[in-house]
This record gives structure tokens, C-alpha cells and sequence, in this order.
């Protein structure tokens, strides 16, 4: 199988079922120390970010292309803090759109919202703590108001548990008042984050 990695080409022998984690594995002992795989394209298309979590669901053949961009992660990580940054307005005004969708919409479309929602503030806190330890700044060590963020994540994932039970209760009512009054503003609390990472 081919593999290009940034400029270099090179060829790596793929067993008859292989998963894109076993070929990363490899091609991994090859990457610079200290730097990380940011892009991945199989056969000439881009693979979506989180390919990471597929990985071990994709299939290759020995005749596949496989090219691999890897990058000291300093030099990528604002950029992923300010896209994350942006993408964090986004989620709050979901959620605040969401809160009102189960007031006044179809349920089954807020439904649709806020699973989508949820899904993208996972994806958010994910992308959020592994910048923050790349550039040595892990989530645990930044303090807002004697709270570590890692806290402050970790509340509101407990508050997004009640919340789903709320949903599955079908509380509408109650499920709106809750994103509204407890999730948005503990989510809110997040945004200060981005000045102490010193982002403008």
C-alpha cells in the first residue's frame, strides 16, 4: 500500500483485513518525534476530523492511497482553539434555540436538535482538552473562581445526564427550563477559558 507522509513516500505491506488503526500504528513509528497527525486522505478524500474514532472501522486494500499529513503541534493548535472558540458560540446558541424548540416546536425535531447538540458538545470538549494539552496547558491546571475548567466540564456533563432523563421522561416543559436555566449558563461559564489561553 502506498503511503505518502508530508513529502516522503513510502510503501507498507497491508494483511488482507486491515482497519486504518493498524495502518496509523505504522505509520506512526515513522511520524518526527513530538509531532501529530493532523490530515488523513484515503484514495484523494480527506477523512472528516474524529476519523480517529472510525478508525478501527475502515478497511483497506493494498491497492488504497493513503496520505498523511503530520505537523509539530504548536504550530496548529490556536488555530484549533480559535476554530473551537467559534464552534463554542455555535453550541450556545443551539442550546438556547433547543430550550425553545421543545417549548414551542414539534418535539420530535427538538429531539432531533438536541441529540445533534449533545453529539457536538461532546465533540467540543474533546477538541477543547487535547488543545489545551498540547500547547501545556491542561484543563486541570486552568482555574476560573477557585474551579479547574476540568470541573467545570465535568459539572455539566453530570447536569447534561439529569437533562437526558428529563428527555426521556418527555418533561418537555421541564427539560426546556433546564437547558435554559442551568446548562446554558454553566456553559457559558466555559468562554472564559479562551482568555486565559490568550486567544483574541
Amino acid at each position: 500500500m502506498q503511503i505518502q507522509l508530508n513529502d516522503s513516500v513510502f510503501e507498507i505491506k497491508v494483511a488482507s483485513i486491515s482497519t486504518l488503526l493498524d495502518v496509523v500504528s505504522q505509520i506512526e513509528t515513522r511520524i518526527p518525534r513530538g509531532y501529530v497527525i493532523t490530515e488523513i486522505s484515503l484514495n484523494d478524500r480527506t477523512l472528516e476530523s474524529n476519523w480517529f474514532y472510525n478508525a478501527n472501522k475502515i478497511y483497506l486494500l493494498d491497492e488504497d492511497r493513503l496520505s498523511v499529513k503530520a505537523e509539530e503541534p504548536t504550530r496548529f493548535t490556536n488555530e484549533v482553539l480559535i476554530n473551537s472558540k467559534k464552534q463554542y458560540l455555535v453550541i450556545l446558541e443551539d442550546f438556547e434555540r433547543i430550550a425553545n424548540s421543545f417549548r414551542t416546536e414539534d418535539e420530535k425535531l427538538a429531539n432531533q436538535y438536541f441529540i445533534q447538540g449533545i453529539d457536538n458538545l461532546q465533540w467540543y470538549f474533546k477538541i477543547l482538552e487535547d488543545a489545551a494539552l498540547l500547547i501545556n496547558k491542561p484543563l486541570t491546571s486552568m482555574v476560573d473562581d477557585n474551579r479547574s475548567f476540568k470541573e467545570i466540564i465535568s459539572e455539566i456533563e453530570k447536569k447534561l445526564e439529569d437533562i437526558i432523563i428529563l428527555q426521556e421522561r418527555q418533561d418537555w416543559i421541564m427539560l426546556a427550563d433546564s437547558i435554559e436555566y442551568e446548562l446554558v449558563p454553566g456553559l457559558r461559564k466555559i468562554f472564559k477559558v479562551y482568555e486565559l489561553f490568550e486567544l483574541d
